[in-house]
């Protein structure tokens, strides 16, 4: 297992300097969430006994027999087709690499809104390439300009589909792109194209990579940083989609953002109403019609009473004791609403029942609000009846 050297960037500053400390010819690619591996996305949506192969065939065939009418792009080869399929959103065996520098960075913040730490990996194509194709080199497969024998070393990577031949080779292969389409251009894309090791970059001891991590309340700073320097979704999504989101992007998020605490008027307490369980209980002063939880979780989902599990016991209590009872009266199921995983229970789930109740929840579970003015230290209490059975 290949060791990968991790560096920490607070800055854009410091980002370019441990860039430049490096070294020079360096492909980069940005992730939202530091613990992602380096896994193509075909991978990652596959069970581990599928047949890779076999599904990677299905959705070039069903892409390119669908693709040739939805597009005015007209790829000139299989490789073409590939690196299209990846820039729409379809599952491949490719990760998307650029061979500049801040676009890696802007990738790895883009769509990190501070809540974990973002990385950028740092990859010598050459030097991978000096192990995996045999030669220290990096070309745009099926282009023109190459030899027979250039093209027959990468299309080991990417043969015809459903042909009957040898195994992919299990590391991967760096790869450039033709300039198909205006976006690849535009965010200098290449790609290194997995083989059949799912995990084929973290299993080569033979190369190096290098781990630039930006901590999570590093990462506003760092978008900031980008917008001045003139890195956003225009320069990086040079089209009608890309202006879009940029118009739409809110220049002053970072004055707007809010503490932990605002707009918290209750917490979790030794009940009164229900002696010895938990209680929500007001901390600061409630005004009648005060919505009480704003920012919670609203998602529930409901499960059929038949398909609960009746072991063990207490399992089966998580549901009597949270979820919301309803029965539908066209087809007179009982169904119990909870939250999509009982680990997400929030402060609103443990409001406890009471013949006078000071809240009241919305019939379609939106929101709990305040019926009169509510004290600190007073629990908060609902009329059961009012909204499940």
């Amino acid at each position: 297992m290949r060791e990968t050297t991790e560096k920490t960037a607070r800055s854009v500053d410091e980002f370019i300097k441990i860039v430049s400390e490096v070294g020079e010819n360096l492909w980069f690619r940005g992730q939202a969430n530091a613990e992602w591996a380096l896994v193509p996305r075909l991978y990652r949506d596959l069970a581990p006994q599928s047949n890779v192969r076999e599904e990677d065939d299905d959705t070039r065939e069903e892409f390119i027999r669908q693709g040739a009418s939805l597009s005015d792009i007209r790829p000139a080869d299989k490789w073409d087709w590939y690196f299209v399929m990846q820039h729409h959103g379809a599952p491949t065996r490719l990760l998307d690499w650029t061979d500049g520098s801040l676009i890696g960075l802007f990738f790895a913040v883009r769509e990190n809104e501070g809540f974990h730490d973002a990385s950028v990996w740092i990859l010598d194509p050459w030097k991978l390439n000096k192990s995996t194709v045999g030669k220290s080199e990096v070309l745009p497969p099926g282009d023109p300009g190459n030899t027979r024998a250039d093209n027959k070393r990468y299309n080991r990577w990417l043969p015809d589909r459903f042909a009957q031949g040898p195994r992919w080779p299990a590391y991967p292969a760096a790869v450039y792109p033709r300039h198909s389409t205006r976006r690849i251009a535009a965010q200098q894309s290449c790609f290194t194209i997995h083989g059949s090791d799912r995990h084929g970059l973290e299993q080569m001891s033979m190369i190096r990579l290098v781990k630039i991590v930006i901590p999570s309340w590093s990462v506003g700073a760092v978008q900031d940083c980008l917008q001045t320097c003139g890195i956003n979704e225009t320069t990086v999504f040079p089209d009608l989609d890309g202006l879009g989101r940029y118009l739409g992007e809110d220049d002053h998020k970072a004055a707007d953002r809010s503490f932990p605490h605002d707009q918290v008027f209750t917490r979790l307490r030794p009940s009164r109403i229900a002696k010895g369980q938990v209680g929500v209980v007001a901390i600061r002063k409630i005004k009648k019609n005060t919505n009480l939880f704003l920012g919670d979780n609203e998602e529930m989902v409901w499960e059929e009473e038949g398909d609960l599990p009746r072991r063990p016991k207490s399992i089966r209590e998580l549901y009597g004791d949270f979820a919301v009872r309803r029965t539908d009266p066209h087809d007179k199921k009982k169904r119990y609403g909870c939250p999509t995983s009982f680990n997400r229970l929030t402060v609103a789930w443990y409001v406890n029942k009471s013949k006078a109740p000071n809240v009241r929840c919305d019939p379609r579970y939106y929101s709990f609000t305040a019926l009169r003015d509510i004290e600190p230290g007073e629990e908060l209490s609902a009329d059961y009846s009012k909204y499940s059975e």
